[in-house]
């Protein structure tokens, strides 16, 4: 049983159990119906409900419609992924892939990536961590009005995000100062959920993400990650999580519009000719660790990390690799899915495709 809830998102920010989605929300996963045929469970899940994404509100209807409650996920259950879900967890992976130092005979990332150099390649003598532009400092959780006044002030562009929103919603870009309708959507954001991601505003010159399952696991050494917490299995087993592929994707003022259909191959060649592949070999095995320290024994299913390479101000190409981090189905996932198992069917070349959720797979034009 395929379940296309594409209001997952929006279910997420709301505590109301009985929420009812706005009607173009309902139009467009109405529209969208047909994607549930590329929609694919988890390894181990099969012959189980397959949602979009799991949420209180889908099992409490699930319920009502008859669904034993031993099939469905625990109310705690539900309660990890939407606090897992928080912009909040995105800034701690960025956190986690600048500040991990070598363990064991593990590539860790600060001490096997290069840095891009004049000629946008390794620069390993560059000191302060691996992004000289994408720290930490980059983005703040701001719990105060004051907080993103001062880091507005201090970047001139940001972008102000609610921690729980839906593609495109929750997001506001600002420049030089706050307008009355700014500052009101700050204090009811801040008010419902507590704080407001800010981030300085990037010349992007490509999005993507990296795709992740997260098994069940029974092993021993899940239960050990799982009390360790992430940084204590930065160096530990990465059986629990695997990559998936990528998702080259674009999008329009924050909301995602469509994919390129392309092999992992094609992808990882594009990306690496602007930032080296080794630099993105070395992000997916230490994300790898990340979700596996965070979510092992607690969390089965897909995770998509939104990505993006930017150009700074002196023109160098960086990449920005901790951006958005998803619990669920994405359209990336789909989009490979597509690519992965029904190639034929659709003719595709590689590479010579897009997919759009409402305009369906069609050529690139030349």
């Amino acid at each position: 049983m395929r379940v296309l809830n594409l209001e997952h998102d929006l279910c997420l920010a709301t505590e109301e159990v009985n929420f009812i989605p706005p009607g173009p929300v309902v139009e467009f996963a109405r529209r969208c119906r047909w994607l549930e045929r590329f929609m694919r469970a988890p390894e181990g899940e099969e012959g189980r409900i397959v949602p979009w994404g799991w949420n209180m509100q889908l099992r409490e209807r699930l319920i009502k419609e008859g669904v034993p409650e031993g099939e469905l996920p625990a109310r705690e259950e539900l309660e990890f992924i939407k606090e897992n879900s928080r912009r909040e967890v995105a800034v701690e992976l960025l956190a986690f892939l600048n500040g991990i130092s070598r363990s064991g005979s593990s590539c860790v990332y600060r001490d096997c990536i290069p840095t891009a150099g004049a000629e946008g390649r390794a620069d390993s003598t560059a000191g302060g961590g691996i992004f000289e532009s994408i720290s930490p400092g980059y983005r703040i959780v701001a719990h105060s009005l004051q907080e993103i006044e001062g880091f507005l002030q201090e970047k001139g562009k940001v972008v102000l995000k609610a921690p729980l929103s839906g593609s495109g919603k929750g997001v506001r870009f600002v420049t030089n100062e706050l307008m009355e309708t700014d500052i009101g959507w700050c204090r009811r954001v801040l008010a419902r959920q507590g704080a407001v991601i800010v981030e300085e505003r990037l010349d992007v010159v490509q999005e993507f993400a990296m795709l992740f399952e997260v098994s069940s696991c029974s092993k021993p050494e899940c239960a050990d990650m799982k009390d360790m917490g992430t940084k204590g299995a930065a160096g530990m087993v990465a059986d629990v999580t695997k990559f998936v592929g990528y998702s080259m994707f674009y999008a329009s003022n924050g909301a995602y519009k469509g994919n390129l259909l392309a092999s992992n191959e094609y992808i990882e060649e594009f990306l690496g000719g602007d930032i080296g592949r080794e630099l993105l070999v070395a992000v997916k095995e230490n994300i790898k660790s990340f979700l596996s320290g965070r979510l092992a024994g607690r969390y089965t299913g897909f995770v998509g990390v939104d990505m993006f390479i930017y150009r700074n101000s002196r023109g160098r190409v960086l990449l920005n690799p901790a951006v958005e981090i998803n619990m669920r189905m994405t359209m990336g996932l789909i989009a490979r899915n597509i690519y992965d198992f029904h190639r034929e069917e659709f003719q595709l070349g590689e590479g010579t495709h897009c997919f759009e959720p409402e305009r369906g797979i069609f050529p690139i034009e030349q």
